[in-house]
């Protein structure tokens, strides 16, 4: 018998081990590269009732022409499922609270906050009342995404997470839209927390100072008031170059996720669908865009939906509350966390009561929180988002756009007939107290609700004298007979208003130019009282520089990451002596400087904060904005860096200019370790319409339409979305036609 020398062996074990990771290095990339979506060619989709066509541009924006609205959907469904099943999945998961079953106990937080919202229990619990058209077309959508998914030519991020997901439901469309009402409370949630920590320093006009801030703003309608969130503005035929409406949207959402959130897509039926935009992977109607006779968008209202209130016990801690009109009963139920794929599971028990869920209890107080989702109904979001979608006149408009059930948000509005027009579809709520931004006594009558305001009675405009609309962050309208606290911000409006106001004509050109602003008007603000600061500490020349500066927050202005660095460091000054946390004063800060005489808690004298937080900002060498402020865009699967090296998963850190007071805005989250601004959220697309010229209406993702790494059309938007550069996503059929670079035909069976 033959024997091998050990030395030999071992070369060859390993010579085979290294062939096998090559193969499987290459070899894996060239079997996922084939999962990518094939948008030429024909397909077979069970259950269409006739041929669909699908027409992609060069970014792979899908056009789908179908004979029914059905088909549509079910179309719609299919790519949704192709292009972004595993942001589906992880969305579900998190809706439903199921996300530690797939990425482990790191997820378990979250998961316990989901289920105490218990947004997939209460669509099992309470089945929303769908009409039958709509329930039809929910279950068409969902059987194209689930015919998908059967083909098993799952992209890499399925795979990993263990293979062909459990088919989707109406329930999971139903929860993951009960999900989106809430979602947006979460992007103001740092205002939220830092609001209201304020409120709990024991100060006792501290709230009144908190509901005095929206004072210092710029309203978008004279004579009233309008909310926020994102940037969108509409401009009147009057003020048009073009004699024609002008409408642009760039709502602010997370950009260091690849995918964003949002999936381009037109739909064209022979039946009531002919629209195109931005929709979310998972809900079947198109959230911003148009429809040929009127464009949508909307931004976050940052209304206060919640209600806090401490309960005191009756029965010695076990079940009974002092209520406002007799005991209040605790109910409880258990949930099991899977951690996992069933690896351990923990058991979470979950409190409520008629007025809300428990947050916090001891042995003589229960406290408590009350949302508005928890009282309306589910299936608005999704009946009135395809009426959106229909709407032919602000009339139409204004019926769906306010009866969204919790969803907060202010849309805007402009159609081929040159008018212009605002809804508000927060639901609010009818309070009968003042005392805001405080936990209160849930005995007391007079701090609960007395309902919402009706749909028909919320805040809207339309063609107002001025000749223009916006919304970015400014309070919400008050001409309403009930308060309306919230979680406001005023420096994009301000510059908003810079640019609108006054007799100037504008065109597309200016529309796209305020969507690339990057003067701060935090800066503009401020400058001159940091560059008195320099002057009186000696340095002249820092202060000439900062009187001459522009407030442009450019990646490569010394200016701008000198100013960026002393606006990080003067929260940790200012408050170093007072009961606000500098973590949440940084949020407040530009409140409290514009508003010092009313802020009811003492502080390090400011000018000395100032020069103190200058010599912080002044220890090292000075450096441009974008060696201190940098983006970072990765794949949830980035995390392992052996993925991230395979498939490619992440894009940066790339500089980045821009600020929280500018139009084109660059949230961020401060690292004092680093001194690095760690970009967290912007413009996460970018809509521009003329209605002179249908044709020419622009779409730009912040990366790229395909959720699959190995797609070329996973980032090809990302060059265009750092330049500005506009991409037209034409209406017409023949300009359609003229763009499009493949066609997929859908077969039924």
């Amino acid at each position: 018998m033959r024997r091998f020398p050990l030395k030999r062996l071992l070369i060859t074990s390993s010579l085979t081990l290294v062939l096998m990771i090559v193969a499987a290095w290459f070899g894996g990339r060239w079997y996922f590269a084939g999962t990518v979506l094939d948008t030429d060619g024909r397909a077979t989709l069970t259950g269409l009732d006739a041929p669909v066509e699908i027409e992609f541009d060069a970014r792979g924006i899908p056009r789908i022409r179908a004979r029914t609205d059905a088909d549509a959907l079910r179309a719609l469904g299919w790519l949704h499922a192709a292009e972004r099943g595993f942001q589906m999945e992880l969305m579900r998961a998190v809706a439903r609270g199921e996300l530690a079953e797939k990425v482990g106990a790191g997820a378990l937080d979250s998961d316990r906050l989901h289920h105490r919202f218990g947004f997939a229990r209460r669509v099992e619990l309470e089945p929303p009342e769908l009409s039958p058209g709509t329930g039809r077309l929910l279950q068409a959508y969902v059987d194209g995404i689930n015919r998908r998914l059967e083909r098993g030519d799952l992209p890499p991020g399925l795979v990993l997470l263990g293979g062909t997901p459990r088919p989707w439901t109406v329930a999971d469309v139903l929860t993951l839209a009960y999900y989106q009402t809430w979602y947006p409370t979460t992007l103001v949630q740092r205002l939220a927390e830092a609001w209201r920590a304020a409120g709990r320093t024991g100060a006792p006009d501290m709230a009144e100072w908190l509901e005095t801030l929206p004072d210092w703003g710029v309203p978008s309608v004279p004579g009233q008031r309008m909310t926020e969130a994102s940037n969108t503005w509409v401009v009147a035929p009057e003020r048009s170059a073009s004699g024609r409406a002008l409408h642009a949207s760039d709502p602010h959402l997370d950009t260091t996720m690849a995918p964003g959130l949002w999936y381009a897509a037109g739909l064209h039926s022979q039946e009531t669908l002919d629209v195109v935009g931005v929709t979310v992977p998972g809900l079947p109607f198109v959230a911003m865009g148009h429809n040929g006779e009127v464009a949508f968008a909307f931004t976050v209202a940052p209304v206060d939906l919640f209600e806090f209130y401490r309960f005191e016990r009756l029965d010695g801690g076990k079940t009974l509350l002092r209520g406002p009109d007799g005991p209040v009963t605790i109910q409880e139920h258990s949930v099991d966390i899977v951690i996992g794929n069933a690896e351990a599971t923990v058991r979470e028990t979950i409190r409520t009561t008629e007025h809300g869920v428990i947050v916090d209890e001891n042995d003589e107080t229960v406290t408590v929180m009350r949302w508005a989702g928890f009282e309306l109904p589910i299936g608005d979001l999704v009946e009135n988002g395809l009426a959106l979608n229909r709407a032919r006149t602000f009339a139409d408009f204004r019926a769906a756009a306010s009866n969204m059930g919790a969803l907060s948000v202010n849309w805007s509005y402009s159609d081929r007939a040159g008018n212009i027009g605002y809804v508000q579809s927060t639901p609010v709520p009818m309070r009968t107290h003042d005392r805001f931004y405080v936990t209160l006594d849930g005995a007391d009558p007079r701090n609960h609700w007395a309902g919402f305001l009706p749909p028909d009675a919320r805040p809207y405009a339309l063609n107002p004298p001025q000749g223009w609309l916006a919304n970015a962050n400014n309070h919400a309208a008050v001409d309403v007979a009930w308060p309306m606290p919230g979680f406001y911000k005023h420096l994009r409006m301000r510059r908003a208003a810079d640019w609108l106001s006054g007799n100037q004509i504008l065109d597309r050109a200016t529309m796209h130019a305020m969507q690339l602003d990057i003067v701060s008007e935090r800066a503009l603000l401020w400058k001159d009282w940091l560059a008195g600061v320099a002057e009186r500490t000696g340095r002249t020349p820092l202060a000439a520089e900062l009187h001459g500066w522009d407030g442009t927050m450019a990646a490569d202005s010394m200016t701008a990451g000198l100013f960026a660095l002393w606006w990080q460091y003067l929260p940790d000054r200012l408050f170093a002596e007072g009961p606000v946390d500098p973590h949440h004063g940084r949020t407040l800060l530009d409140d409290w400087l514009a508003a010092p005489d009313a802020a009811p808690v003492s502080v390090v004298e400011r000018d000395v904060a100032a020069a103190r937080a200058l010599d912080d900002a002044l220890r090292g060498p000075r450096r441009p904005l974008g060696a201190i402020q940098t983006l970072t865009i990765a794949h949830p699967l980035a995390r392992a860096g052996l993925l991230d090296r395979w498939l490619d998963l992440a894009r940066g850190p790339l500089p980045i200019g821009g600020g929280p007071g500018a139009l084109n805005v660059t949230y961020h989250r401060w690292d004092p370790h680093t001194e690095q601004l760690r970009a967290a959220a912007g413009a996460s697309m970018r809509f521009v319409m003329d209605w002179a010229d249908v044709d020419g209406f622009t779409l730009n993702l912040a990366l790229g339409q395909s959720g699959h790494p190995l797609s070329p059309h996973f980032d090809d938007f990302l060059a265009d979305w750092q330049s500005g550069t506009p991409w037209t996503v034409p209406w017409s059929s023949a300009a359609v036609d003229a763009a499009t670079a493949s066609t997929l035909r859908l077969l039924p069976d």
